[in-house]
């Protein structure tokens, strides 16, 4: 009897051991957004956002129906002519959304400021631009890792404008202490 009860104790200290090491560990007040059975990284968001689709590639969050503020987790394969941050953004990245009529209206705000993702060199560009009737300005970080260069996207939805003044986005300075922390605690697997 003794010795099934002591098998029996170390079966269930494997288990939980075992799935203990499956858990994802969120920090305080996330949840992990990314599906780590298809992508090699690990999104986080506030747990408020709602994810979706983690089931694919590419990995999206918004905050809600009423605000459309989010971010989104591209994997962008690296080829001849593009092998660093800079080649991508000005070969694949601009032709493709910018050349295609994708995002109309577009202004270059910032382009290829050094940051950091993961602790791995990286490059952020800011732009703004028209979809249709809607305007958006769109904060973007690109890093090497891993044989592929990440994107993480964050898009604002434009308030509404008064003729004659700066256009404004009151969402990326609500949601900044939201972003900071999506960056901060981005993860490669």
């Amino acid at each position: 009897m003794k010795r099934f009860l002591l098998i029996l104790v170390s079966l269930i200290m494997c288990l939980s051991l075992f799935s203990c090491g499956n858990e994802e560990e969120a920090p305080d007040g996330m949840k992990l957004a990314s599906n780590t059975d298809i992508v090699d990284y690990k999104l986080f968001v506030p747990e408020g956002w709602t994810v979706s689709n983690a089931d694919r590639g590419a990995t999206q969050a918004f905050v809600s129906e009423g605000d459309r503020t989010n971010v989104l987790v591209m994997q962008w394969n690296i080829t001849e002519n593009t092998k660093t941050v800079d080649e991508w953004w000005e070969k694949e990245y601009k032709p493709q959304v910018f050349e295609t009529g994708a995002i109309q209206d577009y202004k270059v705000l910032t382009e290829g400021k050094s940051t950091t993702l993961d602790k791995k060199e990286a490059k952020s560009y800011t732009y703004t631009g028209r979809i249709g009737d809607s305007f958006f300005k769109y904060d973007v970080v690109a890093c090497v890792a891993q044989g592929s260069i990440y994107v993480v996207q964050f898009t604002y939805m434009q308030d509404v404008a008064e003729e004659g003044k700066e256009p404004t986005y009151s969402a990326q300075e609500k949601h900044k202490d939201a972003v900071k922390s999506i960056i901060d605690n981005f993860k490669f697997n």
